[in-house]
């Protein structure tokens, strides 16, 4: 697809009509009357810079409104999913933590939370259970593979001091 900057008029409507079908306008967000009004007064006018300002105007118009259709869609959808006040504030909440750049410290405290891989696969979504389960195992399977280096370890040294032990039993005799 072709960057809106360098499309034509046409291309641009066209483009925009393609769009409006997947992502339907709201009319809180339409432009009133009045302003048509004013814009049809403004064109009138012979000043070009008049023009030019009024469809920049526009075009900052039609972006806010966008943003604000954006952000209440997007409301629309969090509160969708909320069951009630409290879970609100556990969102919240978890939302605000001052966790910034360690937040995964965070998210792992949480996946290792749980006792058993059952839970997180009976109580969670796929998309949130795989990725925690994944990290169970990586930390399962690291936590194995240090014990078997330590028990690697400790049989080499109780090896090499069983030899100390006989080498030394040994000249003493």
């Amino acid at each position: 697809m072709k960057k809106i900057r360098n499309m034509n008029f046409q291309e641009t409507k066209e483009a925009f009509s393609r769009w409006e079908v997947k992502h339907p306008r709201l009319d809180d967000f339409d432009m009133s009357g009045l302003t048509l009004t004013q814009c049809r007064e403004i064109a009138k006018g012979t000043d070009p810079e008049s023009i030019v300002d009024m469809l920049y105007g526009l075009f900052n118009y039609g972006f806010m409104a966008g943003y604000k259709q954006s952000e209440a869609d997007l409301k629309a959808r969090v509160d969708k999913r909320i069951h009630d006040d409290m879970h609100r504030r556990l969102l919240e909440l978890v939302y605000y933590l001052p966790f910034g750049y360690h937040a995964e410290y965070f998210y792992y405290l949480m996946v290792y939370s749980f006792e058993d891989d059952d839970i997180l696969e009976a109580f969670f979504p796929r998309r949130i259970a795989k990725p925690a389960l994944k990290i169970r195992a990586e930390h399962e399977s690291k936590e194995a593979r240090e014990k078997a280096e330590r028990e690697e370890r400790k049989r080499v040294v109780d090896e090499a001091l069983k030899q100390y032990e006989q080498q030394k039993g040994g000249v003493t005799v």
